[in-house]
C-alpha cells in the first residue's frame, strides 16, 4: 500500500480519483496503469488520468441503461452513429436528427439529441426503438466526442475476455481491503476527528504492509487448516 486518503463518510469514491492521482504524482509514485472498481470511474476521469498522468485508468464504466440495452433488443444508444463535426445522429433506418442542444442532469452535462417527430411516427420499427406512443426518440450524449468516445470503447472492451483477464487482478484490491477490515480493524475509528482518523489509515496500511512482507519473507509455508487432534497426537507419537 502506497497511498492512503481519508475524507469525511459523505465524500463519494469517484470524487476522490483525480486527488488520490495528483497526491501520487507529489510522491513520484505514479502508476502506468491504476486498476478500480466502478466507484472510481468516470469517462472524464479516464481521459483525465491519460491526459494529466499518462496513466491508463482500467475499470468498467457504467453500462447503457435504456431499456433497449437492458432487454438486449432494439436500438440501444450504440445503434446511432454521431456526426460530431455536424453535430448530428443517424438512426438505424437512416433518419438524421433535428436537434442537438445542451442538457443538465442532476448536475452533469448532456447533449440531448432529438429525432423529428414526423419521422419516428412513419418508422416502421418505432416499437424497437421507443415505447413512447407520441414523443420522437431521443439521445443523451456526453458533452464532448472524446468523452463520448471514451464510453463507447469501453463498454465495447470490457465486454471480451482479453479485458476481463486484465481486470481481474482486481480481486486482489478488494483481498487487501479485506484483510484490513477484517485484521485490522479498518473500519472502526479509535479516535475522533479527520486527522487522527487518517493517522490510524496510515499505520493500519503500516501494520498490512509489514505483515506481507514477513510473509513474503517466511520460509515455512502455512497450512491454512489447523491440524486435527488425529494429526497433532501422531507427531507427538513420532
Amino acid at each position: 500500500m502506497l497511498h492512503v486518503a481519508t475524507t469525511h463518510s459523505t465524500v463519494q469514491d469517484v470524487e476522490m480519483t483525480a486527488t488520490i492521482h495528483d497526491d501520487l504524482a507529489k510522491r513520484e509514485l505514479l502508476p502506468c496503469e491504476h486498476v478500480v472498481d466502478a466507484g472510481y470511474t468516470t469517462p472524464a476521469h479516464i481521459e483525465r488520468a491519460a491526459r494529466v498522468h499518462g496513466i491508463t485508468l482500467l475499470s468498467p464504466v457504467v453500462p447503457d441503461h435504456s431499456h433497449q440495452a437492458k432487454a438486449g433488443s432494439g436500438f440501444g444508444k450504440s445503434a446511432f452513429p454521431i456526426d460530431w463535426d455536424n453535430q448530428q445522429a443517424t438512426c438505424p433506418q437512416g433518419s438524421v436528427s433535428h436537434e442537438w442542444r445542451p442538457l443538465r442532469i442532476s448536475g452533469h452535462d448532456y447533449i440531448q439529441v432529438k429525432f423529428a417527430k414526423a419521422d419516428c411516427q412513419a418508422c416502421p420499427v418505432r416499437p424497437q426503438c421507443t415505447t413512447s406512443a407520441t414523443r420522437p426518440r431521443a439521445l443523451a450524449l456526453l458533452p464532448t466526442r472524446e468523452l463520448h468516445e471514451i464510453q463507447t470503447h469501453n463498454r465495447l472492451d470490457q465486454t471480451t475476455e482479453e479485458w476481463q483477464r486484465r481486470y481481474a487482478i482486481h480481486a486482489g484490491i478488494e483481498a487487501t481491503l479485506s484483510q484490513n477490515v477484517r485484521a485490522h480493524g479498518l473500519r472502526r475509528s479509535r479516535y475522533r476527528g479527520l486527522k487522527k482518523t487518517h493517522v490510524q489509515h496510515v499505520l493500519t496500511a503500516l501494520a498490512c504492509n509489514i505483515a506481507r512482507v514477513a510473509d513474503w519473507l517466511d520460509a515455512e509455508p502455512r497450512t491454512r487448516r489447523r491440524a486435527t487432534r488425529f494429526r497433532t497426537l501422531c507427531s507427538a507419537a513420532a
